[in-house]
């Protein structure tokens, strides 16, 4: 090839590059806010814009809508463009509206800021038509609340949100602590097992792993970066968080950024122990933190700490690698609690009795008080002192006014607590004896001075679990639970408080059931002897006053026969 034809087409490559950069693309990201009166930023979401080629009309303007954080984004090549309002923006009857011109180069993206400095201002026409207002926060959690689970461990149950397509949940470690098994529930119908991939228990924080097949609308939650010199959070700015307090599903609670430390979040938002290990979103809907703790103050106003997103950076990435190898959990759907409401009027009726059959719901089992608590003897336990006083006190005054109500909380526990469930709670309850110690001082001091010195009590056992058998198969529970329990002991001549867990496992009433299982055993095991359960069979008079209890429960849900059906 000659000297003369080689720069000829070098030539003529450089003018096809220089035409095929002229038609490359960028990105147009475009970002509409406004200040109110009282001087806070308000996201426009939902909002049309027009942007067309500059000075000429024969191209037709593209549609764009800003997202709920009021920000759009649009391929455009290179040239002169104006983005505009396809409608004015009505707020404290002020109408905005924008004409703004701007300019693509080749290969850099642009970000056009719509704002109050920028806008053309002028009255709002006609006055606001009345309207029920829905907060920033409540439009964003119809799109995250899928983000958001329930973990149950057996010392109760919390939050937890999904980070990974893989199926990777970010809690706190106390949620999940001393748990043997561990529970992730979508909704109130799906709940599976979770694997549990590791702990930082400095920052109390865990990752769990399921699988996501089970919840086939599920949603993974946007982690907030910083960008564009943009902090994910700051002082003043709205937060909110979704949680599960008291077993209730997605609850929505929001607060304000008091505090940045240098881990932690302080905030004002308000929230129970139920929320423990829920996400915390900035204003845009991103999780810049975890739920953890709530410092109440003696007016019962408080502080809610929450730990930084960044703290469990690390422990999400080692996360990611340990669950790559691990393959992916069982997908077993776990049990649910069953829907109905136990009847109030059963429970009044029970207890409005002359003599309550208390005997009829309780089985000593060695180093253990088992009690199978069905709604109205659960209720009775519980309130069973403020109803005998009340009692006394209506007969006393029978004839002077109005008597007081022996179950106004039953409404309390219905509406609010969610105690009314179709279920019977069996309560393993360690009980108590005098150590060998005091025994032995107190027949020495018997036999030698003549009167002896008081007891030391403890404890005979601790609880770990039990396990409920119907004729031979184990029986799933709707729930496993441990409760610490205090109770004031005798220590010699003083008392003092001392401190177990008991266990406290839900199981369908059904079970108890005429002929439903011809033998049920009930098997406890402490922390002592793991290995050991201590086996014991329930009485044929406990199943029958449970399914007695529940007789007009199944005959308000138009249940029949059930004795028939599988555990």
């Amino acid at each position: 090839m000659s000297k003369t034809n080689f720069v000829l087409l070098l030539l003529v490559v450089a003018s096809f590059a220089n035409a095929a950069r002229s038609q490359s693309v960028s990105n147009l990201n475009i970002r509409v806010t406004i200040v109110d009166q009282g001087l806070n930023l308000k996201n426009v979401p939902k909002y049309a814009l027009d942007v067309r080629k500059a000075n000429d009309a024969s191209l037709p303007a593209q549609k764009v809508v800003t997202s709920f954080d009021g920000t759009a984004t649009l391929l455009l090549p290179a040239g002169d463009y104006v983005v505009s309002s396809a409608e004015p923006v009505v707020l404290e009857n002020r109408s905005f509206t924008w004409e703004r011109p701007f300019k693509i180069e080749p290969g850099r993206d642009v970000t056009v800021e719509l704002s109050n400095d920028n806008a053309i201002i002028s009255a709002s026409t006609a006055p606001a038509a009345p309207r029920r207002r829905v907060s920033e926060a409540a439009e964003l959690f119809k799109s995250l609340r899928n983000g958001v689970v329930t973990v149950e461990g057996v010392l109760g149950a919390g939050t937890g949100f999904i980070i990974d397509k893989n199926g990777l949940v970010l809690t706190n470690q106390h949620v999940i602590s001393e748990t043997t098994e561990i529970r992730v529930r979508f909704d109130k119908n799906t709940a599976v097992k979770a694997r549990l991939i590791a702990v930082d228990a400095e920052r109390d924080l865990a990752v769990l792993q399921i699988n996501l097949a089970a919840f086939p609308t599920y949603g993974v939650l946007k982690i907030a970066e910083a960008n564009s010199g943009e902090p994910p959070l700051f002082e003043g700015e709205n937060v909110f968080t979704i949680g599960s307090p008291l077993y209730q599903e997605k609850i929505l609670t929001t607060g304000i950024v008091s505090k940045l430390e240098d881990r932690a979040i302080i905030s004002d938002i308000n929230f129970s122990t139920g929320n423990s290990g829920g996400p915390l979103f900035n204003s845009l809907g991103e999780v810049v933190g975890v739920t953890t703790f709530n410092i109440k103050g003696k007016d019962g106003s408080g502080l809610a700490g929450i730990v930084r997103i960044e703290e469990g950076a690390a422990l999400i990435a080692k996360s990611r690698e340990i669950s790559a190898s691990k393959g992916t959990p069982s997908g077993e759907l776990m049990p649910n609690i069953p829907n109905g409401t136990f009847p109030v009027e059963t429970i009044k009726t029970a207890l409005g009795a002359v003599n309550f059959p208390t005997k009829q719901y309780l089985a000593d089992v060695k180093d253990y008080q088992i009690k199978y608590m069905t709604p109205v003897y659960k209720f009775y336990a519980i309130e069973k002192d403020r109803i005998e006083s009340l009692k006394i006190r209506n007969k006393r005054n029978k004839q002077k006014g109005a008597a007081a109500d022996m179950f106004r909380d039953l409404r309390y526990w219905n509406e609010y607590a969610g105690e009314l469930l179709p279920v019977v709670d069996i309560l393993a309850l360690p009980e108590t004896t005098a150590t060998a110690k005091s025994m032995a001082l107190s027949a020495i001091t018997n036999a030698t001075i003549g009167f002896s010195t008081p007891f030391d009590l403890k404890y005979k056992a601790d609880f770990a679990e039990m396990k409920l058998f119907c004729d031979g198969t184990e029986v799933t529970p709707l729930r496993r639970n441990k409760t610490e329990i205090d109770r004031d002991l005798q220590s010699y001549y003083k008392t003092k408080k001392r401190y177990t867990y008991a266990g406290v496992y839900t199981y369908p009433y059904e079970l108890f059931a005429p002929g439903r299982c011809r033998e049920m055993k009930l098997q406890v095991f402490s922390e002592e002897n793991i290995e050991q359960p201590i086996t014991s069979v329930v009485p044929e008079l406990i199943k029958s006053r449970v399914w007695t209890d529940f007789a007009d429960f199944r005959r308000e849900s138009g249940v029949t026969r059930i004795a028939d059906r599988k555990p």
